[in-house]
């Protein structure tokens, strides 16, 4: 597929990149707010950071199913204009007028909001690049999307400290109600998709069972992205090396650099080599982490993970369109990615009480070992898709 031919697709992208900055700018700068100004503890930061995270999985598996029965693009439009909701907590805080002691709440409701507004928006928009561009291309739509996820985090996370510099909380509210505009103008010139009767969906109610293989091939995989998203840094200055906040770019630029150069290969390959190909270089890469004796041997081993982590999604995600009937698409798409959420969600709490025992490098061993997991799943389970789409 040459450019044109995929540029109907493009505007959606632009979309997903403005709602994925407004996830990344919170990020710095709610913690600073909540800690600094109004004077709560770790753990309230820590739960405040990850009620986004919370309401974005509990509510995957709805937005799928609105995906095919409501349509993608009335799905992923209302998520547009609830993101903009997800901004006025941050201006009623901004106001002398509101007491300290709900300020608290009310930024909650707010993660609440844009949860589920990413939560629409991400499934609503995945399925609708696979209609608009069909499944034989849904290695290109996943690739696609990644690259405007970490791109709109990485881009939104720096301009909102920089924001908060000149005028604090309030930046952050006018920069979140004024971001889904952009976003809402480009996915308005996309048409909708064909929506699936409700009676037809209802057979959508064994997506689960039939993607759950698929689903724990991609929660294995997710482990390592998330052990080097929270404690690549801490582990740098633990072993006093140098450069440690350049780590995590490292980790997003080989990402992206995987998905420009290999973006279509999930489309073009047949069988299971590139998903194996690819998870087996995450694991490399996290096993260089955890070895690695000076900062340059741990900067190979976060590009070679970031690069072999960038197409498991795409890989895992073509085989499970192949998989699944066009009338549980959006639930399958859904539920497929809440796996990842949960892998995201899970691996710091959990691989974080191995630290003060076994030390940082534990993290990343554990990371590999997981990967490996998914290496052998995928032996076990990828190929049998063709055979359990035709029982459906």
């Amino acid at each position: 597929m040459n450019f044109a031919e995929s540029r109907p697709f493009f505007p959606l992208v632009t979309a997903h990149f403005f709602i994925f900055m407004i996830a990344g700018m919170p990020l710095p700068v709610l913690p600073l707010y909540l800690y600094n100004t109004l004077d709560y503890g770790t753990a309230v930061v820590g739960f405040a950071i990850g009620l986004h995270f919370i309401a974005t999985v509990l509510f995957r598996g709805v937005a799928g199913r609105l995906a095919d029965t409501w349509g993608a693009r009335r799905t992923a439009l209302t998520g547009i204009m609830l993101a903009t909701l997800s901004g006025l907590p941050y201006l009623l805080v901004a106001s002398p007028f509101i007491p300290d002691d709900i300020k608290l709440p009310v930024i909650l409701f707010g993660r609440i909001c844009l949860g589920i507004a990413h939560s629409m928006v991400g499934t609503g928009i995945l399925t609708w690049g696979l209609s608009l561009l069909g499944p034989p291309h849904a290695g290109r739509v996943i690739s696609w999307l990644g690259i405007s996820i970490y791109g709109g985090i990485a881009i939104g996370a720096p301009l909102s400290l920089a924001l908060w510099d000149q005028w604090g909380i309030l930046a952050l509210g006018l920069a979140s109600c004024l971001l889904p505009l952009p976003a809402l103008l480009c996915a308005l010139s996309r048409p909708e998709t064909p929506r699936i009767p409700k009676e037809k969906a209802a057979k959508a109610g064994r997506t689960i069972l039939r993607i759950l293989p698929l689903g724990i091939c991609l929660a294995s995989l997710g482990v390592g992205s998330a052990a080097i998203s929270a404690f690549i840094v801490l582990y740098f200055l633990s072993e006093n090396w140098e450069y440690a906040g350049l780590a995590l770019t490292c980790f997003g630029g080989a990402f992206i650099l995987a998905r420009l150069i290999f973006g279509e290969l999930p489309d073009k390959a047949r069988g299971r080599w590139p998903v194996l190909l690819f998870s087996a270089l995450e694991a490399l890469g996290l096993a260089l982490i955890a070895l690695a004796p000076s900062a340059t041997v741990a900067f190979i081993g976060i590009a070679l993970t970031g690069f072999g982590y960038s197409l498991i999604f795409p890989c895992l995600g073509v085989e499970l369109v192949r998989t699944v009937p066009a009338e549980a698409r959006g639930v399958a798409v859904g539920w497929f990615t809440a796996f990842q959420d949960i892998s995201f969600g899970l691996t710091g709490p959990l691989t974080g009480l191995l630290i003060p025992v076994f030390g940082y490098p534990s993290v990343f061993y554990t990371a590999s070992i997981c990967a490996m997991l998914g290496f052998a799943l995928i032996i076990l389970f990828i190929g049998q898709s063709a055979r359990e789409a035709r029982s459906w």
